[in-house]
């Protein structure tokens, strides 16, 4: 009694253990989150900290150095990076191995922190250091300006930061609300050197009375506890003027000095105080040349995207609701819309692959009721998979959504097996029940055999580690979760089916008007999952042809029926002719593995496709020593470029801030385009129209502008494209134009290779600066205080947090400033006066010079050492993967000294998986090899079932590359896929070969009736699966570059390893056989005593 016989009788029971798979799998479906990818990017926590009046040079020194030697070797770190700006900022950004815990990784941070904070100056310890985790990539950013520019950058400001910055801020799930062009408020105090000096004060004594005045009072209780027996009431003491500084007014009467003649000096006389930001060095423009700030939205590493998005994106629509009139809230993308519309995009593929499989299959079977069986196996395997993704804690993404769309063409194999197997014996007379009993019988070790070598080949890549293991595992262990399903399905419910409902007799003819509505149906189906990706057309050819096809059911079956016939005819001939011709053929596979080898090593690589995300941004730069004003003017230069694009909704143009530090002389910007459905031409792609857009931006005088795409894979960088970092190994031996010169040389050498669209650094080592010689002997004679003396003119030049109060209920820091038209020039500077020891003003022309000198505005760190961060993208028709590979030759040709290189973000994921695709490959042809070694006790046989793998691989990367698809990540797991595939069919022939070989008959002879009898069967699952692959090859819209990829391989590779295994297989069975028999004897009937004709030859 076989497996499935106590299932056939019991029918209840097995239609139970169906609808428990099932109902499991609808149960965990929706608690699944939605996502675009798995999380794979290393997890990152940044340390964020300002060092008002510092340049970048100070801040590295002062900040970035204690922070990073103090971080640097916490547990789990991958790298460790950061920049330091002219504007005092400081950012370490340190990476972790993707095994870690976020949380866990922020906790030995933030100790890390702790440990650096009596190393930094008392200005920074005073402002904070912020410990966050963080993504380097924006999921949504948002524009908010008005209709006609009527409301300046204050207004805009105000009124996010009193109405939407904390709202956003609280979404679970965000991490950071950046708002650039604007910032918190704060209070501004512009002192007059000149008036202080003349009134014998410094800015020390203006910050000093600030901290003395502006703090809250207490007033205490009026019968507080302890208090008389007698006592009645216990009230609070309220101050009326509580202390803190919270108006103009309040500031403008700070009480500063009293004469002696008691007169009092207050700020108001000697300086001017405003109600500004913390911050002015940061200024941004719309479209349309607009005053405007920009929204900027960061996830959380471990947060749903999808579910961010939809928050923000309800709560910026109920700021807009509520905003004044004339304010305008404009999206400039999401990133949630294109995960949703990818997602959507394979949904519609999986749909689609349905229907044409259940076409595919009611075509070879033409009996509705036998098209049942496998057509159940489809909801049962496919709805029954979700329950294993929550199992194991995967999301619904591209990847299990897309190994869910391979599934549906491999979960109806087994079911058709059992289906052709069944009617066979029907067909000789048995009852239907009696014919399901007797098939199980013979087709468990084949439907086993199947089950184990498909879910076999994915064995390896569940014991991949990294971000490349994670894909590897969500699409691989989703189809191995389907086909587990499947083959318990075929072994049970299908064989249990089939004795159910399969007539005794021959089906009437399909005839009658109840098949034309079904043809309708089908049609339908057939446009509405198809709609969207090619039109609306394609519901009127569904509707046409599927009522067509409905009204000729008939015809078409024996037209059908006839051709098959003839096609068995030629196959019948045909392998007489390549048994005859085994030895050639033999040769020919020979030939096709070599081929296979060079295919491998010649098609170019790459990671994961880029896709048209609806958006794209840039970065710009001017001239050294530019000043804001002059990148503002720039700035409408680009913004003209942009919006001339007709394709283009909305953009924001940011002047002062980039994505690896600011400075006054650069910027960066972002646009959305239109909907992808309305960018249906390739000239309205994104790639294209960055392109047209940098063949403008190139044509602008006045600076530098590059259009960039996003990245492949958010959560790895800002922009797309590649990040070379160019370290310094010299312990500061080389002087930043030094560096500069050299990375500037790589540069130079990388554009005029044509491997690349743009290779560019906005590492700048000499901006225009002024040197300040400090006489350190006349301050001495002086005596004057060296750290006091520099604390004043750092203040009035530069700025210097003086404290913090309430306004509103809300924290306003305090900042102390030179007046606006008195640190224009260095003269300026010159002029002021610091206090000696002695109570004297000294002005700084007495004991300090100035000149002109240069400086970095930003200085970038790899793991602790100076760096230049060298980005760009390969060119039209070259990969990623030669792109990396041509810039590590050209470093390697230029022989620096004691300078190394490492790339960081998605270029260092690719290179870290290296060969992965070719040992995961390995692994799996050895791991199907011992499976099916130990299935036919054998070490010979499944050499023969494997014969067609390497042809059929050769077959997959032949279409890719006829396609122009480089040999992605979504290519190599079709590949590691297409292994059992390829060995499928063969299981098929060989199996039936390997009994008839028991039963006595030569080998030449039992393949022959193998593959004779099995021609049906392997076309139907081969021809059903394809039409389930077929969605993806030519798939459009959001995420199709992924689904062709993949769609490409599997497609290809089992086309040729369908046609290979019926015409490789069979005359390699002969040979392996026969030499098996003279090597080791056989006391089966040789070839010689076959009833064949054929020739005897090995």
């Amino acid at each position: 009694m076989s497996f499935s016989d106590n299932f056939i009788k019991r029918p209840v029971l097995t239609t139970v253990c169906s609808i428990l798979i099932v109902l499991v799998g609808v149960i965990a479906i929706p608690t699944l989150p939605i996502a675009n990818l798995p999380n794979i990017a290393n997890p990152l926590i940044q340390v964020s900290a300002v060092y008002g009046g510092a340049n970048a040079e100070v801040t590295e020194q002062a900040v970035t150095n204690p922070l990073e030697q103090q971080i640097n070797g916490v547990p789990g770190m991958s790298y460790i990076t950061s920049n330091s700006d002219m504007l005092g900022n400081s950012t370490v950004s340190v990476y972790f191995d993707q095994t870690t815990d976020i949380d866990i990784d922020q906790v030995n941070v933030q100790n890390r922190v702790s440990l650096a904070m009596p190393q930094l100056p008392e200005q920074v310890s005073a402002t904070g250091v912020s410990v966050e985790q963080s993504t380097p990539s924006i999921l949504l950013a948002y524009e908010v300006g008005s209709t006609e520019g009527q409301f300046d950058a204050g207004y805009l400001n105000g009124l996010i930061y009193d109405q939407l910055y904390y709202p956003l801020s609280r979404i679970n799930g965000v991490a950071t609300v950046t708002v650039y062009g604007g910032a918190n408020p704060a209070f501004w105090l512009f002192v007059d050197p000149d008036k202080l000096a003349a009134n014998g004060l410094t800015s020390e004594d203006v910050m000093s009375a600030v901290q003395a005045q502006n703090s809250i009072a207490v007033g205490g209780l009026v019968g507080g506890p302890p208090a008389a027996g007698n006592q009645a009431y216990t009230y609070p003491i309220l101050v009326e003027n509580n202390g803190n500084l919270t108006s103009i007014d309040d500031f403008n009467n700070l009480i500063l000095n009293r004469s002696e003649t008691g007169n009092l000096l207050k700020l108001s006389d000697v300086g001017e105080v405003r109600y500004g930001t913390n911050t002015y060095s940061v200024q941004a423009i719309d479209k349309n040349n607009h005053p405007s700030l920009t929204i900027g939205v960061f996830q959380t590493p471990s947060s749903n995207a999808l579910d961010v998005s939809d928050a923000v994106v309800k709560q910026m629509a109920q700021f807009a609701s509520t905003a004044p009139t004339g304010v305008t809230v404009n999206q400039i993308y999401d990133i949630g819309e294109f995960i949703e519309a990818s997602v959507d995009g394979v949904i519609d593929a999986l749909g689609l692959a349905i229907v044409l499989v259940l076409i595919i299959l009611f075509v070879f079977l033409q009996n509705w009721r036998a098209t049942l069986v496998p057509s159940l196996a489809i909801p049962i395997s496919l709805v029954g998979a979700f329950a294993f993704l929550k199992a194991f804690g995967f999301s619904i993404n591209q990847l299990t959504l897309l190994g869910l769309v391979l599934a549906t063409g491999l979960v109806v194999d087994d079911a058709i097996v059992v289906i052709e197997a069944v009617s066979s014996n029907i067909e000789k007379g048995m009852k239907p029940r009696e014919a399901a009993l007797e098939c199980m019988g013979e087709l468990f070790g084949a439907l086993l055999a199947t089950a184990l070598v498909l879910m076999a080949v994915f064995v390896p890549v569940a014991f991949y580690p990294g971000g490349i293991g994670i894909i590897y595992q969500q699409f691989a262990l989703t189809i191995a979760f389907s086909i587990a399903i499947s083959a318990f399905n075929a072994l049970t419910f299908s064989p249990m089916l089939s004795g159910l409902i399969l007539p005794k007799e021959k089906p009437n003819e399909p005839r009658g008007f109840s098949w034309i509505v079904i043809g309708v149906i089908v049609g339908l189906a057939f446009g509405h999952f198809s709609a969207d990706s090619f039109g609306s057309w394609t519901y009127i050819l569904g509707l046409v042809v599927g009522a067509l096809a409905g009204a000729n059911l008939v015809v078409i079956f024996r037209v059908f029926n006839a051709g098959f016939a003839r096609l068995q005819a030629f196959y019948a001939k045909l392998l007489a002719l390549l048994i005859k011709a085994r030895l050639l053929i033999l040769a020919g596979l020979a030939a096709g593995i070599a081929l296979t080898v060079f295919a491998f090593s010649s098609l170019p690589t790459a990671f994961i496709p880029d896709e048209d995300q609806g958006y794209g941004l840039g970065i710009y730069q001017l001239q050294n020593g530019a000043s804001l004003n002059e990148t503002k003017e720039f700035a409408s230069a680009i913004a003209k470029v942009l919006g001339e694009e007709p394709e283009l909704e909305n953009a924001a143009i940011i002047s002062g801030s980039g994505f690896n530090g600011s400075s006054p002389d650069q910027g960066l910007f972002f646009f959305g385009l239109k909907p992808l459905s309305e960018r249906k031409k390739a000239s309205q792609s994104a790639e294209a129209i960055i392109q047209s857009l940098n063949e403008k931006l190139v044509e602008l005088s006045d600076g530098m502008a590059v259009a960039i795409g996003p990245p492949a894979v958010p959560g790895f960088s800002p922009q797309g494209g590649f990040y070379f970092q160019f370290n310094d190994l010299s312990n500061g031996a080389y002087t930043f134009n030094q560096l500069s010169d050299m990375a500037g040389e790589l540069i130079k050498e990388a554009n005029a290779s044509g491997d690349f669209q743009k290779v560019y650094s906005q590492f700048n080592p000499s901006s225009p600066a002024v040197g300040l010689s400090i006489n350190r002997d006349l301050m001495g004679a002086l005596n004057i205080d060296y750290q006091e003396a520099m604390d004043t003119i750092a203040a009035l030049s530069g700025s210097n947090y003086t404290g913090l109060t309430y306004e509103a209920g809300e924290v306003r820091n305090i900042y102390t400033q030179g007046a606006p038209d008195q640190r224009e020039t260095i003269e300026d500077v010159l002029g002021y006066y610091v206090r000696s020891r002695d109570g004297e003003l000294v002005q700084v022309s007495q004991f300090a010079t100035a000149d002109l000198s240069s400086a970095p505005p930003t200085i970038n760190h790899y793991n602790l050492s100076r760096s230049v961060l060298i980005q760009g993208g390969p060119a039209a028709g070259k990969s990623s993967g030669q792109a990396l590979s041509s810039i590590q030759k050209l470093f390697q040709s230029l022989n620096f000294n004691n300078i190394d290189y490492a790339f960081t973000g998605l270029a260092a994921l690719q290179l870290s998986a290296g060969s992965a695709s070719l040992l995961v490959f390995g692994l799996g042809v050895l791991i199907v090899y011992l499976v099916l070694s130990a299935q036919y006790e054998s070490y010979v046989t499944p050499v023969i079932i494997l014969a067609t793998v390497p042809l059929a691989m050769l077959g997959a990367l032949t279409f890719l590359a006829i396609r122009s698809i480089d040999l992605n990540i979504y290519a190599q797991v079709g590949l590691v896929t297409l292994i059992g595939l390829a060995a499928k069919n063969g299981i098929l022939i060989v199996e039936v070969a390997e009994q008839k070989l028991k039963q006595g008959i030569n080998a030449t002879d039992a393949v022959v009736a193998s593959a004779e009898s099995r021609l049906r069967p392997i076309l139907m699952t081969a021809i059903a699966a394809l039409a389930g692959f077929l969605p993806l090859v030519v798939a459009n819209g959001a995420g199709a570059n992924s689904q062709q990829s993949l769609g490409t391989v599997i497609f290809g590779g089992l086309v040729v390893a369908t046609v290979l295994s019926l015409g490789v297989v069979p005359p390699f069975y002969v040979v392996v056989k026969n030499l098996e028999d003279r090597l080791f004897g056989s006391e089966r009937p040789t070839t010689d005593q076959a009833s064949t004709d054929l020739p005897t030859e090995a």
